[in-house]
């Protein structure tokens, strides 16, 4: 009877064990799967946080700011000058003067009333400047507004230049901050794994190798993050140093809203029909294109002054004068008209080769142009197409991890199998927000490329 009674005992002990265990072990499956769903709530929250830009009037102001544009408006300025400075004329007013003293000897038997040599005063002054033919004058004309013209377009394009800078630097801010908090997170989830592994171990039902393997990914998930952490403050503090006072762009999470080309500011040339730019219009106002235009324009005009200076300018002054000691008046006018050189044949012949030159590198841009306007368009379009397929990626592989783990966690499979899940799902949450990025830098350039945002008319710099 004691013998019986005490199998009896053992066993009911033995099954309440079990029942302990099975429910020890439904609690950290639940609690497992509530950290889950912590975790991804929390993603879904940074989702809605919206990956954007400063403010574009405060990235104007900032942008003024920089000593590389009050570099560009003070080379603005000083080619605005030699482009007036084309147009004035360029020959110098010359005054002259002379003084002189006359000694006449007299002839021999000669009476002098002196009684001996006669000395007279002489004296000249003179003014005179040479003068432009109309035909010159024109041409200078023409010259120095094409300079000035194409001073406009240079700065213009130097304002383009600084933008687009400015929005690789802010690009890259965004992946330095995206990829810090992309680390914390998957940090946080090691974290998390690991504690509920150290759990299940003290319960024995894990063994010694599972912490080990945690703490090897944990490790280099840390690793990992300070490395980015190292690489967030950097970006930082060259943002700071570069564009001071302007907020660093916000980096959330992964987002699900997808720019689409409907989404293209109405104030971009577009054509009706398709809803894209119009090529004719964005080439000519392109900043770059402008430029190339202009520069031919004013190479063009350059080469007209050039083959009128073939002919040297006329000079005319005037003359008044004494002779005698004031006997003698004098009042005249010379003209003198220099003959044209070889030299200013052949320097005219070099500035039509610069235009031609010109002209052929304005044609060499607008197709360069061209082919850049597909190639943005192409990568704004397949951007949002390779964002979407990672998004998807990025969930089926998380799902498929949540699944495998769950699946461990109730017995089933290997911790290996687990952490080589996990591994493919933060690696591909990093593909995702890579990809999310690049799309968005290609909507940018386009904006900014057509000049739907950051355009800036250089006319208020005058």
């Amino acid at each position: 009877m004691k013998e019986g009674l005490d199998r009896f005992l053992g066993g009911a002990a033995d099954r309440l064990m079990r029942v302990a265990r099975d429910l020890a072990l439904a609690a950290l499956v639940a609690a497992a799967a509530v950290v889950l769903m912590l975790v991804f709530m929390q993603a879904q929250a940074h989702a809605e946080e919206v990956t954007k830009l400063p403010p574009d009037a405060a990235v104007t102001e900032a942008l003024q700011r920089s000593p590389a544009w009050r570099a560009a408006l003070q080379r603005q300025q000083a080619e605005r000058a030699r482009g007036a400075a084309v147009v004035a004329n360029p020959n110098d007013w010359t005054p002259s003067a002379s003084w002189a003293q006359r000694q006449a000897r007299a002839d021999a038997g000669a009476a002098s009333p002196a009684g001996g040599d006669v000395r007279t005063r002489e004296w000249s002054v003179g003014l005179s400047r040479g003068l432009r033919l109309p035909a010159k004058a024109e041409a200078a004309f023409a010259a120095g507004q094409g300079q000035q013209a194409r001073a406009d377009a240079q700065l213009a394009m130097a304002w383009h230049e600084l933008t687009r800078s400015w929005l690789e630097d802010a690009v890259g801010v965004l992946q330095a901050s995206r990829q810090a908090q992309l680390l914390a997170a998957q940090l946080r989830l090691w974290e998390q794994q690991h504690q509920a592994a150290a759990r299940r171990h003290a319960l024995g039902d894990a063994a010694r190798q599972e912490l080990v393997l945690l703490d090897a990914a944990r490790a280099q998930a840390q690793s990992q993050w300070l490395q980015a952490q190292q690489r967030w403050q950097a970006a930082q503090g060259v943002w700071r140093s570069r564009y001071p006072g302007l907020p660093l762009p916000q980096a959330g999470m992964p987002s699900e809203a997808m720019p689409l080309m409907a989404d293209l500011p109405a104030s971009a040339p577009v054509a009706a029909e398709t809803g894209e730019p119009a090529e004719a219009a964005w080439l000519e106002s392109h900043p770059q294109g402008r430029l190339a235009r202009l520069e031919a324009d004013a190479a063009e005009a350059q080469a007209r002054l050039a083959e009128a200076e073939r002919q040297p300018d006329p000079t005319v002054g005037v003359q008044l004068g004494r002779e005698r000691s004031g006997a003698e008046r004098i009042l005249g006018v010379n003209v003198s008209w220099p003959l044209g050189s070889a030299a200013r044949t052949l320097q005219s012949q070099a500035q039509w080769a610069d235009a031609q030159a010109a002209r052929a590198q304005e044609l060499e841009v607008r197709r360069e142009l061209q082919r850049s306007l597909a190639l943005w368009r192409a990568e704004w379009r397949s951007g949002q197409q390779v964002w979407q397929a990672a998004e998807q990626a990025q969930a089926q592989t998380r799902q498929a991890a949540l699944a495998v783990r769950k699946g461990y966690e109730l017995g089933e499979g290997s911790l290996s199998e687990v952490l080589l899940l996990q591994r493919q799902w933060l690696d591909q949450q990093q593909a995702a927000s890579n990809a999310e990025l690049e799309a968005l830098r290609a909507r940018w350039r386009w904006e900014l490329e057509t000049g739907a945002r950051w355009a800036w008319a250089p006319e208020i710099a005058r």
